[in-house]
C-alpha cells in the first residue's frame, strides 16, 4: 500500500517559545497603546512565570487536537480509533494483527467497495446513465452468482429493451466480480397515496405538495417494506399544520413491493 504523507498543519504545531513570544507580543502592544511602559517579560519575570507554563500547556494541547483530527481518516488512524473504522466497514481486527497490517487490509476493502459489483453499486451506476429514471437490483435472483438489474425510464415506465441492452453494456464496463450480471425492464409498483392536509393561511398548495412528493420519493427509493406511519410523517412540510383522512393504496396498511418492481408514486392532495 502506498504510503500517504500527513498533512503539514503549522497552526497546531506551535511550540512554547512561539506562543509565549505572541503573549508578550500583545502586551508589548496594549501598554502602547495606553501610552505605558511594556512589562518586562524576560525569563524570570513575573509575568515569564505566569504564562511560559500557559504557552507548554497550549502547545500541548494543539499536539493533541493535530492527533484527534488525524484519526479521522483512515490512511492516518491508529490503535482503537483504527479499530472503530474497522467497524464501519464491517471488517474485524485479527488476532496479532499491527495497526499497519490492519490498516491495508481496511484501505483495500474501502477501494474494492466502488467496483466490486455489490447491488448498490449497480443501482447507483445504471441511474447515472443517460435515459434511466429508476433502478433496482437484486443479487443471487437467478443462481449463486447472479445480480438483476431492473431499471425504468425517465417517465417512469418499464425500460424498452434496447434500453435496457444500452445499460447492460455499460455497466458490464464496470464490473468486476466473477458474477453474471442481467439488466431487464422493471416492473412498475404504483403506490397510491390520497390525503387531506390542513394547512397555513400564507401556504401554497403547488409548493408544498412538491416538497411532499420529494420527500416521498426519496423515501421510497428502493425500499422493500413501504411503512404507512412512516409515509405520514413526511407530510410535515413547511405550511402544513395537520393531515387527516390518509390512505396507502386506499388502505391503511403497510405494503410491500416486489423484488424486482419499482415503486412509483400517484399522490392525490386536498385541502
Amino acid at each position: 500500500m502506498a504510503t500517504l504523507t500527513k498533512p503539514e498543519m503549522p497552526i497546531l504545531r506551535e511550540t512554547p517559545d512561539q506562543i509565549y513570544q505572541r503573549m508578550a507580543n500583545r502586551m508589548a502592544q496594549l501598554a502602547n497603546e495606553r501610552g505605558d511602559t511594556p512589562p518586562a517579560t524576560e525569563e524570570g519575570e513575573l509575568f515569564y512565570d505566569l504564562l511560559y507554563p500557559l504557552a507548554e500547556e497550549i502547545s500541548e494541547q494543539q499536539q493533541l487536537l493535530e492527533y484527534a483530527f488525524l484519526q479521522g481518516f483512515l490512511p492516518w488512524a491508529d490503535g482503537e480509533y483504527l479499530d472503530a473504522h474497522g467497524m464501519f466497514f464491517g471488517l474485524e481486527r485479527l488476532e496479532e494483527e499491527s495497526d499497519d497490517q490492519y490498516r491495508e487490509r481496511l484501505v483495500e476493502r474501502a477501494r474494492s467497495e466502488q467496483g466490486d459489483g455489490r447491488r448498490i453499486d449497480y443501482e447507483r451506476w445504471a441511474r447515472n446513465i443517460e435515459g434511466v429514471g429508476g433502478a433496482i437490483a437484486i443479487e443471487k435472483a437467478r443462481h449463486d452468482l447472479s445480480i438483476d438489474v431492473y431499471i425504468t425510464d425517465l417517465n417512469g415506465q418499464p425500460a424498452s429493451v434496447e434500453l435496457a441492452q444500452q445499460v447492460q453494456t455499460k455497466l458490464e464496463e464496470r464490473r468486476r466480480a466473477l458474477h453474471d450480471l442481467q439488466v431487464l425492464p422493471a416492473n412498475i409498483y404504483e403506490v397510491e397515496i390520497s390525503v387531506q392536509l390542513v394547512v397555513s393561511k400564507d401556504a401554497v398548495l403547488d409548493t408544498v405538495k412538491t416538497e411532499i412528493t420529494r420527500q416521498i420519493e426519496t423515501y421510497l427509493k428502493g425500499r422493500r417494506s413501504i411503512v404507512y406511519q412512516q409515509i405520514g410523517s413526511l407530510f410535515f412540510v413547511d405550511g402544513v399544520i395537520d393531515f387527516t383522512h390518509y390512505t396507502l393504496n386506499g388502505a391503511t396498511s403497510n405494503l410491500v413491493v416486489e423484488g424486482d418492481a419499482v415503486s412509483i408514486l400517484k399522490l392525490a392532495v386536498t385541502t
